[in-house]
C-alpha cells in the first residue's frame, strides 16, 4: 500500500471515529426512553451497522486492507468527539441563540 493510501486511510478512519462518537451520542439520546431489551437489541444493531459501514468504506479506499493503526485513529476520533461535541454545544448556545 502506497504511503498517499495510508495518509487517506489515517485520515477517513479519525473522521469516521468522530462520526462514530457524535451519532452514538445521538443513538443513545434517541434510545434513552425505551425498556433495556430494546434498547440493547437497537444498540447492537447500530453498532453492527457502524462496523460494516467502516469496512465498506476502507473495502474501497485500500481494497480492504485492514492495519492496527487504522483502528487507533477510530479510537481517537471516537474519543475526541466527545469534548467535540461539549465544544459545539457551548458555541452554539453562547453565541449563536444569544438573543432568544
Amino acid at each position: 500500500m502506497s504511503s498517499n493510501v495510508q495518509l487517506w486511510c489515517f485520515l477517513i478512519s479519525f473522521l469516521y471515529g468522530l462520526f462514530f462518537g457524535l451519532m452514538s451520542k445521538l443513538h443513545f439520546w434517541l434510545i434513552k426512553e425505551y425498556n433495556f431489551c430494546f434498547r440493547f437489541l437497537i444498540s447492537v444493531v447500530f453498532v453492527i451497522d457502524c462496523v460494516l459501514g467502516y469496512i465498506l468504506v476502507m473495502y474501497h479506499l485500500n481494497l480492504g486492507i485492514f492495519h492496527i493503526y487504522f483502528d487507533v485513529f477510530v479510537f481517537i476520533g471516537f474519543v475526541l468527539a466527545f469534548p467535540l461535541h461539549k465544544y459545539v454545544n457551548y458555541y452554539i448556545k453562547k453565541y449563536l441563540l444569544r438573543g432568544k
